[in-house]
């Protein structure tokens, strides 16, 4: 059995003692993370529909429960197929975090967030989990407070260095100031958290010669699970939730207007996809072989994709069969000098299937002009909340006491940590906390004022 692991992937920022029970350290950050209040509140914000529209649409907490249940299969797959000790607590640890660091609003907020942060690194959602896991959650500080001398001395959930290993997901350092502000967010790290990526590096890869690693992308086998499992959720449940909200059927889908399938072609030759317009169609029409039979007749092929549509029992089954499918076909590729990086992926005719259903959904339904409503209301929503907040000061203070505290502990012309605390404090409310504290500042009807910020 390859070992993937060492001592040194299990220490922390802060020294804890090994407890005396039959934890790991791994099952002790996995328990950290189920019991923080940013876990929590991914209940609160909106996956693909918002949260307030129906309680059968995937929220972002549920989203992360399907993407644990799909690592896990993954990892014991892998495990009993290439005779490997993948850490499955370490696996679901990384896939409940994944999204933990995105704001309410889901991409659209997002991308305002990011606008507010432009001279100041930005606001990226995956840098953002990195820091709220390391630094946000109220978990440790050390020294004298939270935020002492102009010093952080937060510590976060404190876990172990192979745990935020394992959302790392981009190894780049997000510049200071956004130049190209077109783009959107740029995928990295915050560089107030490079210090701490080096450390989790150096700690993860002791122990193995540079010159096996260098050069190589660092994004751990755990890291590399949590990846498909999101794109394998996210492919087959938003379908599942785009059926049920009558946004698609598969006929829509199989008969989809070229201009969709032209965005979708375009999007995924940026993501080093080259599709033809007949390989788009063909790949859609295949993934519902064994379905609806496409030799029968006009009516029956639309008799039997409305059921498929409307019919509970079909959409789980359909959707179920679609995960089994790529869990079954994940392929691994052992790198024997560094086995902590080795790749695990989707064999192609698998990946085009996965990504094609993610673009097809974002353009069909994400970017659908009853979700650009959603959209316009939320940009609105979180720039007025910024600007307001931002203005706040020991006197006429509008934060909550322990956000206030962190606030008012940097200096008055420390702009990129003041706005970086008002950035954390937005992104980490709900959506509907979010439309509240909204309503408060420019309601006429607003919330009481005996309910808490």
């Amino acid at each position: 059995m390859i070992n993937l692991y060492q001592e040194s992937d299990y220490q922390r920022a802060v020294h804890e003692p090994r407890q005396k029970e039959h934890f790991t350290p791994f099952r002790r950050d996995y328990a950290r993370v189920i019991h923080s209040a940013s876990f929590r509140r991914l209940q609160g914000k909106t996956q693909i529909f918002p949260c307030l529209e129906s309680e059968f649409f995937r929220n972002r907490l549920t989203h992360s429960l399907e993407v644990a249940q799909v690592a896990k299969s993954i990892a014991l797959s892998l495990n009993g197929r290439f005779n490997l000790n993948i850490d499955t607590d370490l696996v679901e640890t990384a896939a409940l975090c994944h999204d933990i660091g995105h704001p309410p609003f889901g991409h659209n907020g997002e991308k305002i967030l990011h606008q507010k942060m432009f001279e100041f690194g930005g606001f990226e959602g995956n840098a953002q989990t990195l820091r709220l896991l390391s630094k946000m959650e109220k978990k440790r500080f050390e020294g004298q407070g939270p935020i002492h001398s102009g010093k952080d001395n937060r510590f976060g959930l404190n876990l172990t260095y192979r745990s935020l290993a394992s959302i790392l997901k981009y190894d780049h350092l997000i510049p200071g100031y956004v130049v190209n502000r077109v783009s959107g967010p740029i995928k990295g790290y915050y560089a107030t958290e490079s210090a701490l990526v080096e450390k989790i590096k150096s700690h993860v890869l002791s122990g193995i010669e540079p010159k096996h690693y260098q050069g190589k992308p660092f994004k751990t086998i755990e890291c590399q699970i949590m990846d498909l499992a999101d794109d394998i959720a996210y492919s087959t449940y938003d379908i599942e939730d785009a059926f049920k909200g009558e946004f698609l059927d598969p006929l829509s889908m199989i008969g989809a207007d070229e201009r969709l399938l032209q965005k979708v072609q375009q999007q995924a030759e940026k993501n080093n996809l080259l599709l033809s317009i007949k390989e788009i169609q063909n790949i859609i029409r295949s993934i519902f072989d064994g379905i609806i039979d496409f030799n029968d007749t006009q009516a029956q092929i639309y008799q039997r994709s409305k059921q498929l549509a409307n019919s509970s029992y079909l959409r789980t089954k359909f959707t179920s069969n679609l995960v089994h499918y790529c869990i079954s076909n994940i392929a691994f590729s052992l790198d024997e000098n560094c086995p902590l990086l080795s790749k695990i992926y989707l064999p192609e005719s698998v990946k085009k299937q996965v990504e094609i259903l993610k673009l097809f959904v974002y353009f069909a339904v994400i970017s659908a002009p009853k979700m650009n409503i959603v959209r316009y209301r939320g940009r609105e929503i979180i720039s007025t909340l910024f600007d307001i907040l931002i203005k706040s000061t020991p006197s006429t203070s509008l934060l909550p006491e322990d956000v206030g505290e962190i606030f008012y502990a940097y200096d008055v012309n420390d702009h990129a940590n003041r706005a970086r605390t008002i950035s954390d404090f937005i992104a980490s409310m709900t959506d509907r906390y979010a439309i509240e504290l909204y309503s408060r500042f420019k309601s006429d009807t607003p919330q009481s004022i005996f309910k808490p910020v």
